[in-house]
């Protein structure tokens, strides 16, 4: 295509590059371990491959209607709060439930504050639709971890009038957080996260709060308990991380019932088809198979926290190669070495382990990369990576 655009192509797909480490193909170091992939590596409740066995394949004739998968979701949320069928709409995953929510705002002038480094995919949809990003930058020196009064700063600007320096507002459209925080796995308490959208209210901001790792974190953290109370919360779901159904393509959106219906005239009336509705509806009766997940997680984290020399004097480690601040139960984690010149991917690769580059991230480089835990009998060729690579030395 020329440089004319006859086409009207929006300018934002013309000048700008899509960064997005998602791929349709996974080429493994030979013999080697996937540490990339943010799908459970333990995969899915069996109960589902049942629900595959005997689904009457007559229901792939008519266009999808089930009501499984919304009558579960009510379900599984009934112990922290009352989520009626109007506070839901069914997405194919959360990546496309994010979609949906950039558009159905005012994108003008938008600015989208969140934190960097977090989920690639969403901050590139934003900017490619119009949407000015704005991130806190986590502090490498802090080991990455989330601040909250810093992060409540980032809502004002100081300003010279007439020598005087005073506090405006900024003018945020809306606020992104994912929680957990990908790539680091860290988790955002949840009387932050309200204190947050508390602020975020009395300016007219939306904040969309992104649980795709949520499953990996208590319920009780879940924002989701905060939807009622707040108009202008958002929470995204999705089932291919810790119910590890990421072929199935499902996930939810849970807000106010007027968002809900903003969304609702933007979007395919029949996201998510039949099958996957009663396959993500029996996943989500067996909170169990999440459970066994993270106690594995956090056993295969805390044997890299002693590799690594971590301990709560120094939470980052005493060697070259550090542990960004995250949660043990969550499978993500964030490795980074003193070494910038380091490419982690590469050193990983050189020991048999795919993981996600950090120069796909804002605000990283390619001394950092994020792992996602293998299962356990495949952990000790990532601990044996760990190991040599934390011995590297910072000067070669």
């Amino acid at each position: 295509m020329d440089g004319k655009n006859r086409l009207k192509i929006k300018k934002q797909l013309l000048q700008q590059e899509k960064i997005s480490y998602a791929m349709d193909h996974i080429e493994l170091p030979e013999g080697g371990v996937d540490c990339s992939e943010g799908c459970n590596p333990y995969g899915f409740p069996e109960e589902c491959s049942e629900i595959v066995r005997k689904f009457d394949t007559s229901k792939l004739g008519p266009y999808p209607h089930s009501p499984s998968l919304y009558n579960e979701i009510r379900e599984y949320w009934k112990d922290q709060i009352d989520v009626e069928r109007e506070n839901i709409l069914l997405t194919d995953g959360s990546i496309s439930a994010l979609y949906i929510i950039n558009n159905i705002f005012d994108t003008h002038n938008a600015v989208a504050l969140g934190i960097s480094p977090q989920f690639t995919d969403y901050y590139m949809h934003a900017e490619m639709i119009g949407i000015e990003y704005a991130p806190y930058q986590l502090d490498r020196s802090k080991n990455y971890k989330f601040d909250l009064d810093e992060f409540l700063d980032m809502h004002y600007e100081e300003s010279n009038e007439e020598g005087v320096w005073q506090e405006h507002v900024k003018s945020y459209n809306f606020i992104y957080i994912d929680n957990p925080n990908n790539p680091t796995g860290q988790c955002i308490d949840i009387e932050d996260i309200e204190r947050i959208v508390e602020e975020a209210r009395k300016f007219d901001i939306t904040v969309i709060i992104d649980e795709a790792y949520g499953d990996f974190m208590p319920r009780e953290n879940s924002a989701i308990k905060l939807f009622s109370k707040y108009p202008n919360l958002i929470v995204v779901r999705t089932m291919s991380k810790g119910f590890g159904l990421a072929g199935m393509r499902a996930g939810y959106i849970i807000a106010h019932k007027d968002m809900i219906r903003y969304m609702n005239k933007m979007v395919n009336p029949y996201m998510v088809g039949e099958l996957t509705r009663e396959v993500a509806a029996e996943a989500l009766r067996h909170g169990e198979f999440i459970e066994k997940s993270m106690n594995a997680f956090a056993e295969m984290k805390g044997q890299i926290r002693k590799v690594l020399g971590c301990t709560s004097e120094n939470p980052a480690g005493d060697g070259h190669l550090h542990m960004a601040e995250t949660l043990d139960t969550n499978s993500l984690l964030m490795l980074y070495h003193d070494n910038a010149e380091i490419n982690l991917k590469k050193e990983f690769w050189k020991r048999g382990v795919l993981v996600i580059d950090g120069n796909d991230f804002k605000g990283l480089d390619s001394s950092a990369a994020r792992v996602r835990l293998p299962i356990m009998e495949e952990f000790p060729v990532l601990l044996k990576a760990i190991e040599e690579i934390n011995k590297l030395d910072q000067n070669r």
